[in-house]
């Protein structure tokens, strides 16, 4: 009876310190996987996780790229100028060397004589009548630095009627741009290296999907970009030409001309009026000296 009890004793301790071992490796277990957990989700915010935290990490990577980018302000400058002059003609061909002078570029040119459009046809071929007045419009581009000594000299081309400045800064949107590009080039070296290491076909569909979808993005961005730092280099200028409007000197009138043209018309008035007097007496008139012939031989024959 004392050795089953011993016996007993023995198995339940067993039990008792098994239990306990397995708890304790249970909890171990446990532990490790929640730190594997940890560390993956780590991984992917700091390295497999470009598309959801790129651009914070961007911003602790490059923030002194991103300070320097943001020093750097980017402003969109537009000028509009209106001119009178006496001699479109020749002021056309003055603006073209100015803004060739400068380094810009001409963008557009309508001319227009009395609301006809006459361009595209050689501004200096255009026939042009003594009362007739031109006017256009001109846009064209120069490089900032050089704005201020373009306008000034296009000023001295003609009589200054109106002028406008106004001025758009598009540095935040600069910066937003840049950092989402650099953000979609990283999405997209990510899926090369997912691409290169795919093991099925379908993967491999799926990855060149995204990657499609991510290069038509960064190319559309990279033209946005492109455009405000082109914006940004290049200013506009609207030059507005018109000449001043001719009137025709009046002519006087003796009213000699108005006489002689009066007194034809009442000269041919008067032959009308004749022609369809003698129209309708005719008639009346043969009619009259038939009767007086036959009455005259009637009396002649009796008298026989």
């Amino acid at each position: 009876m004392k050795l089953k009890f011993n016996w007993f004793v023995i198995l339940m301790a067993g039990l008792i310190i098994g239990g306990i071992i397995g708890g304790i490796a249970t909890n171990i277990s446990y532990q490790r996987r929640a730190y594997e957990t940890e560390e993956s989700a780590s991984k992917f915010a700091t390295s497999g996780g470009e598309i959801a935290g790129e651009v914070v990490s961007e911003k602790m990577e490059g923030g002194d790229n991103l300070a320097e980018k943001s020093s750097e302000r980017l402003i969109i400058k537009t000028k509009f100028l209106s001119l009178e002059t006496k001699d479109l003609k020749k002021i056309y061909t003055k603006v073209e060397n100015i803004t060739s002078k400068y380094k810009g570029f001409v963008i557009s040119s309508s001319i227009n004589s009395n609301g006809y459009i006459i361009a595209p046809r050689p501004i200096e071929k255009t026939i042009q009548n003594e009362t007739e007045t031109l006017f256009g419009t001109i846009v064209l581009k120069v490089p900032v630095k050089n704005l201020e000594k373009a306008v000034k000299e296009l000023k001295e081309l003609g009589s200054l009627k109106s002028e406008q400045e106004s001025s758009e800064e598009v540095t935040e949107q600069h910066i937003d741009l840049s950092a989402r590009l650099r953000n979609l080039k990283r999405q997209e070296e990510r899926y090369l290296e997912i691409l290169s290491s795919a093991k099925t076909v379908e993967d491999m569909l799926k990855v060149e999907e995204q990657l499609s979808r991510v290069r038509e993005e960064i190319e559309s961005m990279e033209a946005q970009v492109d455009y405000l730092e082109k914006s940004a280099v290049m200013a506009t200028i609207t030059l507005e030409l018109f000449e001043p409007s001719k009137i025709a000197e009046p002519i006087v009138n003796w009213g000699i001309r108005d006489a002689f043209i009066k007194a034809i018309r009442n000269f041919v008035v008067v032959i009308n009026l004749a022609i369809v007097s003698v129209g309708t007496i005719l008639p009346i008139a043969v009619t009259a000296i038939l009767v007086w012939l036959i009455v005259i031989l009637w009396c002649r024959y009796k008298e026989k």
